[in-house]
């Protein structure tokens, strides 16, 4: 029987490469690729309630508005809205390091699914027309040897049954933006991006998919490239949105 020889084969992979947590690598019964102690810890911060506008945690008394919020930037991004699992940090910040710098796969997708169920959660089924990566410079990903931001949008779009598109480039390969103050991150993305087919995005209701977002310039930019080319919309999905350690303590003392 086939299945008899497929379900061998899986055994020899688990044994030769047994699996482990996505986000603390531990070797403990897995639920979705996190042990006990991670999945408990995820839910926690999945849990946290976040600004619609910008993706910045909100505190406890604040409700989430779609006009945005206190930490949203005075000139309001041209997305329309983001979508994310949580904040920056453990142990959504570890599976997501291991993902990116590990060159392993089944953290990708065990994070694409978390982002799916996250999406289909707060929007209707239909309400994209096309998934889209922030695309990567073809030198960074020949450097890195891989490109996860695709890896990550194409299992997004598997799971929620919208297709996968392409016609996002980087036509510039930009310094990483983790290495810059937020005051340089805007201009160090400008024309960054480009649609060459912009007739394929005409109208389109526009996944733009990514793993972090920080001031949010790099996704903002795409945006403005894609709705200059004539999409209807852009909505952001992210993994996590990195902010500071008790990012709403000024609201909460004002």
């Amino acid at each position: 029987m086939p299945s008899v020889g497929v379900d061998i084969l899986r055994s020899i992979v688990r044994l030769v490469w047994p699996a482990t947590c996505t986000a603390c690598g531990s070797n403990e019964e897995l639920h979705d690729g996190l042990c006990r102690a991670c999945s408990r810890a995820l839910l926690s911060l999945v849990a946290l309630p976040y600004c619609p506008r910008c993706g910045a945690t909100l505190g406890p008394a604040l409700r989430a508005e779609e006009a945005g919020c206190a930490a949203c930037p005075p000139v309001m991004p041209r997305f329309d809205r983001v979508l994310r699992v949580g904040p920056y940090a453990e142990p959504l910040r570890q599976a997501i390091h291991r993902m990116k710098y590990y060159a392993r796969t089944r953290p990708c997708g065990d994070l694409a699914k978390l982002l799916a169920e996250r999406i289909a959660a707060d929007c209707d089924a239909g309400a994209f027309d096309v998934v889209l990566a922030v695309p990567m410079h073809w030198l960074r990903r020949l450097a890195r040897g891989r490109n996860h931001s695709r890896e990550l949008a194409a299992g997004v779009a598997a799971r929620l049954a919208v297709p996968m598109g392409e016609e996002l480039v980087r036509v510039r390969n930009t310094p990483p933006q983790v290495n810059l103050p937020a005051s340089r991150r805007a201009a160090n993305v400008r024309g960054a991006f480009a649609v060459p087919r912009a007739r394929s995005v005409q109208a389109a209701r526009v996944l733009l998919v990514d793993d972090v977002i920080t001031t949010g310039a790099t996704v903002n930019e795409a945006a403005r490239t894609l709705l200059a080319a004539g999409a209807a919309r852009v909505t952001v999905g992210v993994l996590a949105k990195t902010e500071l350690p008790r990012a709403y303590s000024r609201q909460l003392q004002s």
